[in-house]
């Protein structure tokens, strides 16, 4: 079973970028869309197994988060 992939926004040579990986693979596309199919179709190629069902993505700790405040 594999990780649930992440997806950012990057800046790659001053161009905003999707950026999907997970489970050891890394797809850039200007379009987002385009950024996830090809994501999964390099994980199929790969034979990664992603998560099918029931897995969410959840909010990670964001940089101005303190415990205990």
């Amino acid at each position: 079973m594999g990780y649930l992939p992440t997806t950012e926004l990057i800046i790659r040579n001053g161009v905003p970028v999707w950026l999907v990986q997970g489970s050891g693979v890394a797809v850039e596309h200007e379009d987002g869309c385009t950024a996830e199919r090809l994501f999964r179709r390099e994980c199929r190629r790969r034979g990664v197994r992603l998560p099918s069902g029931g897995e969410q993505p959840r909010r990670g700790p964001s940089d101005v988060d303190e415990p205990g405040v």
